[in-house]
């Protein structure tokens, strides 16, 4: 995979793999948000930031963005499993790419992030992408570089706390129905949605 980070590359399979039709075509933002998602759910399941292999910078326009992340995605679409239209939207070729994921989820213990990546693809069919991006968008780290237009590191170990915290009363509210990651996942989303007006944390 010359010089990818395997678990980037991962990542890009399992998002693009796992996508429902509905969320296909999927734009590059999209697909760097699905994959920041899947961190932070790793995160409220109690995985540490430094385990989940590449960090992420927030965009001037709002978007979680991660270098490693994004030079997997592009050998995915230069080997022909991700195909790019004329509007820069990517499909996956559903055959070879599932070929590839299968032979590479054996060679090191990916399937604990492939349950954390589907559910972030999943949101996207239980809340629109423009929510779910602006719930990001307002949430612990990224507000203050979002609101001033600047790039900035994301989920500092302070943010990562308060993520963290939040997730906690989410899941207490829940109780057992909170083992499963997408509802959690939702209702935490969703809160941060309905907190428009709030100020930034």
């Amino acid at each position: 995979m010359n010089d990818v980070v395997p678990e980037a590359y991962i990542d890009g399979l399992v998002i693009m793999n796992d996508a429902r039709p509905s969320v296909l075509p999927m734009s590059v933002n999209e697909m760097h948000l699905y994959s920041y998602l899947g961190c932070i759910f790793a995160l409220f399941k109690g995985k540490p930031i430094a385990d989940w292999g590449y960090p992420y910078s927030i965009t001037s326009e709002g978007f979680p963005w991660s270098a490693e992340f994004d030079q997997a995605r592009a050998t995915l679409c230069e080997s022909g499993l991700i195909e790019v239209d004329d509007r820069g939207l990517m499909m996956p070729r559903p055959r070879e790419l599932a070929t590839e994921l299968d032979t590479v989820l054996v060679l090191g213990p990916w399937a604990e992030r492939r349950t954390w990546l589907r559910a972030a693809v999943e949101c996207a069919l239980a809340l629109p992408i423009g929510s779910i991006r602006h719930a990001i968008s307002r949430s612990p780290g990224v507000a203050p570089s979002f609101f001033l237009g600047q790039r900035g590191r994301l989920l500092e170990p302070a943010d990562a706390t308060l993520l963290y915290e939040e997730y906690e009363i989410v899941s207490s509210v829940l109780g057992a129905e909170a083992q499963d990651v997408l509802s959690p996942a939702v209702i935490w989303l969703s809160a941060r949605i309905l907190r428009k007006e709030d100020a930034v944390v």
